[in-house]
């Protein structure tokens, strides 16, 4: 379409036409026609103003889409220099790529149809941008008919990069959400799920369609939901809040999650609550298990404490039960009272010990080991609780069995998990409950297993019972890493452990162990070589107990030896500085001055007696014990002891039979309790 001629109206005839015609009119008419004409050019003018001062870009094209009219916001959208932008055709200013849609647009236009759109134009310096669109049919001539298309144009780049920014921007956020670590939801204010991230569904084993608009409090542990209510009213106040949730995971395991809540707050007002839940179920374990490390340490320590204590009367009781079982004239009944007690004594000495060594922080360290003596002691530890909940208890150890080379009490470790988790197996049978141990020797391997009748081990879980963490008991009841550790400590030592169940039939652990290197070698006896001197000697016995003074006195008089006794360290040495002895039985631990202390001053001032000592402690695993009878090359007795055994060893030294010289011999030189 062109602009229509500079002085003919709209209608087509010309001025001097309206001329013509307006002189045969009457005058009032004439003015009347002038008037008419005048607000017609008033109005023109207007919508002239309006068209070339709007900030949208007006663009009329003709039927072959070829630009005929442009206002002066199209030509600054398209930054063409004076009137060129008319003329040119719509594909001359559009992208390549939009060819297509914008035909189609414009088509649908000269139909009759207007188009609201968004696309790209290209401007004269080759910069595209964004706008947006709206077309509707030019209709001309008195039959209305389309001669062309009006556009307008607004530019809309700089709204579009915001969009995309905040697009990025959204996606950005999306993509940290869903690859998070931690799982992460929001709740309306009542408490039901609006969202979830995929960790979230990945920690539950649920959809999102499934949880999103579930109550959060339903998903969790039931004794957990007065925190998420508590949790969510604080969120509703305004406030930040933590709390500690458990909750199911989608292998049913029991989880723990650290929750923190922050309020959502859209137009001013709290809309609901963002939540992030931290898996620290492993972390918890390890603090539970640092606490039970620090609960063991603080048992060694205290049964470091009271063992000396404890240990000295039992030593005194066994002592006189020895006395009194050898002593002639006896009738067989009493003789019969006395074993008893001398043989209950025994007991509560090896659970002393046991104690002892089980609850002390010690250094793995192997050795000869005969694993039908592991297995007896780590079930004396827990007999009587045995006994208690009866619970039968069935051993059937190979008598002939080899040693292994291995640290007994790592070992002893891996049996009472066995028999722990044995207990728990057997808690709310009904029926007879039994634990049976049981040791052989197969395929050179020695053997050893703990069976029980309890519940049994579910077989959808039985390959990861000896995962770190996993636990089939209630929360409290254990932290998961009983086997684990177990497993570590086998296998350290060249070994295979194994499990077999079936539920309501009980469970049977298994652990099969190589060989002792010198396992064809036969064990030399704690005594080998020590017999008693033929001559009787002179022997002083230091104790602050004078329980085991006198005891020992009875003994030794009774075998021929002299005997003095001394109650502190600094009596033995006012006594060793006037007398010459054969043999020195010094007690480590003494109220005065420690047997320690006692021995240094020897080596330094009387090297002859220092030669002649024998240790005797209660403790000999102890902070700075176990050191200090190794550097003192000297030999040593652990109470409570046998009589038999200490009059042995007191005339081995007084023969010369252990020489401080002879570090070989006497480095590692022990006297068990018989």
């Amino acid at each position: 379409m062109t602009e229509p001629s500079k002085g003919r109206a709209a209608s087509g005839f010309s001025e001097s036409d309206a001329v013509e015609l307006l002189a045969g009119l009457p005058p009032e008419k004439v003015r009347a026609v002038h008037a008419l004409l005048r607000e017609r050019g008033r109005l023109s003018e207007r919508c002239r103003r309006v068209i070339e001062t709007t900030s949208d870009a007006l663009v009329i094209t003709d039927r072959d889409r070829v630009i005929a009219f442009a206002n002066p916001a199209a030509h600054a959208l398209f930054g063409f220099p004076g009137n060129e932008l008319v003329g040119k055709r719509v594909a001359d200013i559009v992208p390549a790529e939009v060819h297509e849609d914008i035909a189609e647009r414009e088509s649908a236009a000269l139909a009759g149809m207007p188009q609201q759109y968004e696309t790209v134009v290209r401007r004269a310096d080759g910069e595209c941008r964004a706008v947006a669109v709206s077309t509707a049919p030019l209709r001309e001539g008195g039959d209305g008919g389309i001669t062309g298309v009006v556009a307008s144009l607004r530019d809309i780049t700089s709204e579009r990069l915001a969009s995309d920014a905040v697009a990025r921007s959204e996606a950005r956020y999306q993509r940290l959400v869903e690859t998070a670590p931690d799982a992460i939801f929001t709740v309306d204010m009542e408490g039901r799920l609006t969202s979830v991230n995929r960790t979230f569904e990945e920690a539950l084993g649920r959809g999102r369609d499934e949880v999103v608009g579930t109550p959060f409090a339903e998903l969790l542990d039931g004794s957990q939901r007065a925190i998420v209510v508590q949790l969510l009213a604080d969120t509703a106040a305004g406030n930040r809040s933590q709390a500690e949730v458990r909750y199911r995971d989608r292998r049913g395991e029991l989880c723990t999650g650290a929750v923190t809540a922050t309020p959502v707050v859209e137009d001013g007002e709290i809309r609901g609550c963002l939540g992030i839940v931290r898996d620290v179920t492993g972390e918890r374990r390890l603090a539970d298990q640092l606490l039970q490390r620090e609960k063991l340490a603080a048992v060694g320590q205290l049964v470091s404490g009271v063992a000396h204590e404890l240990n000295n009367p039992l030593a005194g009781v066994l002592a006189f039960a020895q006395l009194l079982e050898t002593a002639p004239g006896s009738e067989e009944e009493q003789r019969e009272a006395v074993r008893a007690i001398h043989k209950e004594a025994k007991r509560a000495a090896k659970i002393v010990a046991n104690l002892l060594l089980f609850a002390r922080d010690r250094d793995p360290e192997r050795t000869r080991t005969d694993l039908n003596a592991v297995l007896v002691d780590a079930l004396e530890l827990r007999r009587y609780v045995l006994r208690t909940q009866q619970v039968e208890v069935v051993t059937e150890f190979d008598p002939a069995l080899p040693a292994v080379w291995a640290d007994p009490f790592q070992l002893q470790q891996v049996v009472l998990n066995f028999i722990t988790n044995a207990e728990y197996a057997l808690k709310g049978v009904e029926r007879e409950k039994r634990v049976t141990l049981r040791t052989w020797f197969a395929n050179d391997r020695v053997c050893a297993s703990v069976a029980d009748n309890g519940i049994g081990i579910d077989t959808e879980v039985i390959d990861r019972v000896f995962n770190p963490f996993f636990t089939t008991k209630e929360v409290g009841e254990g932290t998961g890493l009983g086997l684990s550790i177990s497993h570590g400590i086998i296998r350290q030592h060249g070994g295979h452990i194994g499990v077999e169940s079936a539920v309501g039939q009980g469970a049977t652990f298994t652990i099969d162990l190589p060989l002792s290197p010198l396992a064809a070698a036969k064990p030399e006896s704690a005594t080998a070589g020590v017999r008693r001197g033929s001559a009787s000697g002179n022997f002083l016995i230091v104790d602050d107990e004078p329980s085991i003074r006198r005891a020992l006195v009875r003994y030794l008089v009774r075998e021929g030896h002299a005997v003095d006794t001394a109650a502190s360290g600094e009596e033995a040495l006012v006594q060793m500085a006037g007398k010459r002895y054969d043999a020195i039985l010094l007690d480590l631990r003494m109220p005065d001055t420690a047997g320690q202390r006692v021995f240094e001053r020897l080596r330094s001032e009387d090297p002859e007696h220092a030669a002649r000592v024998v240790f005797a402690t209660g403790d000999a695993e102890g902070d700075g014990v176990r050191e200090f009878l190794r550097d003192a090359e000297r030999p040593f007795v652990s109470k409570p002891f046998m009589l038999p055994s200490v009059v042995r060893l007191l005339c081995d030294v007084a023969a010369y039979r252990i020489n401080i010289n002879e570090r070989s011999s006497a480095r590692r030189m022990k006297v068990t309790n018989g």
